[in-house]
This record gives C-alpha cells, structure tokens and sequence, in this order.
C-alpha cells in the first residue's frame, strides 16, 4: 500500500513537472536565437512586420512588390474572397496560422474553451491560415505591438514560399478560403496545411518561416517573445 502511495505521488509530481519543463524550455529556446543573416550589402531590402497581438503573431508582407524580374500580388493570389478584392497597391497581408476550431470559436477572448483548447494540443483538427489586410499606415500606431524587419530578395522570396505552402490548395491549386466569416471586413480564413500541436504553435510556425528565410528567431518559439524581440 506504501509502495503504491509513492508511486502516486511520483506520477502527480511528474505531471506537475510538465508544464514547468515546457516552460523553461520554451523560455531558454526562444531566448536563443537561431543562425541567421544580415541582408545583402547593397542589395536593396523589403519592409516586412511581426504584429502580435500578446499571445499570437502574425507575419505581414507588402501586399504587392516588384523584385527584380519577379512581382508578388498577394490580392491576386488568394482567390476569391472579399479581403482579396479590397487588397490595395500600398497594403501589407498579414499571415497567421492555428488550429482551425480554436481560432473560429475564440473571436473573444470570453469565448475561451477549455476542451477546445485542449482538442489544439491534442492536434485532433485541421489547421486554418488567418489573412489579414493592414493598410500601411496602421503599422505606425502606437498601440500595434510590431517588429519591422528588412530583408533582401533572397529571404523575402524564401519566406513568402514558406507562407504559400501553408495553405492547402484547392483542385484548382489555389488558396481555399473557408466558409465561416472573419473578425471583419478585413480578414478571411483559409484551409491550411499541417496540424496544431504543443511543439509546432501558431507562434511556432512563424518561427519556423522565419528560420527558413534566414531571418533573426528563437530556436523554439511556442510562444511571442521569440519573436518579437528587436535586432
């Protein structure tokens, strides 16, 4: 009976144990930055943003930008969808990613969920790509928490893939934009690739994009400060 009490006692501590672990492993990782690279000398650079929110972040890109030979049009690229057509030349997109039950369940932060939270971790669900339209000037108001990051051709171009694979193509190849409305006028969801899990966050999959460009993040960022954080 003593023996059995302790091993109780050993699980209970062991499950307590977890969420401390995955804090600080998440506070060490993100803290740390991942190998990264400074713009080309002499190449000319892009404005992108970081814009959290506190809990989520979302990457914002030029809605349309000339590189070189290359043009990107974000507007034309999305499909169709109400958010699509309002997309002007001096616009950014921004891009978040989750799970797709969480995020158009939680509209407000009153409209928590426990078990829908929990559904997130487990990864039961498919995952949704959040697009936003940020008129240009909206990225200088104070009360927008940003980080605005230059890159080069070479990391825009890198970054920009990572986020176009993020979404799950239609028959036609294109962007799926969902049913369901978004938080306004400016916003629409998308069908995405991937499942949500404890190691792989919305956070984290900013993170991730970012790393692939070559671009300053955290090793491991579940959560914001391992992105938001300045040069």
């Amino acid at each position: 009976m003593r023996s059995l009490r302790r091993l109780l006692i050993l699980l209970v501590l062991a499950v307590l144990a977890l969420p401390m672990l995955y804090g600080l492993a998440a506070l060490g990782l993100g803290l740390l930055p991942a190998p990264h690279r400074e713009p080309q000398t002499g190449q000319p650079t892009v404005s992108i943003y970081l814009i959290s929110n506190g809990w989520h972040v979302w990457a914002a890109l030029p809605a349309r930008i000339q590189t070189g030979q290359d043009q990107t049009d974000w507007g034309s690229w999305l499909n169709d969808s109400a958010v699509a057509a309002r997309i002007t030349d001096t616009d950014y997109v921004a891009f978040g990613w989750g799970d797709r039950d969480f995020y158009l369940a939680t509209r407000r932060p009153v409209d928590f969920r426990p078990n829908l939270a929990m559904a997130a971790l487990l990864g039961r669900g498919p995952a949704a790509m959040h697009v936003m339209r940020v008129p240009e000037g909206a990225l200088s108001d104070p009360q927008l928490r940003t980080r605005r990051i230059e890159v080069d051709v070479l990391q825009y171009h890198a970054l920009a893939a990572y986020i176009q694979a993020g979404f799950a193509p239609g028959r036609d190849g294109r962007p799926q934009p969902l049913p369901e409305p978004g938080f306004g006028l400016d916003d629409v969801f998308y069908e995405a690739t991937g499942r949500y899990s404890p190691f792989r966050t919305c956070n984290e999959w900013i993170g991730a994009g970012l790393r692939a460009a070559g671009l300053k993040a955290g090793w491991w960022t579940p959560f914001p400060y391992g992105l938001m954080r300045g040069p």
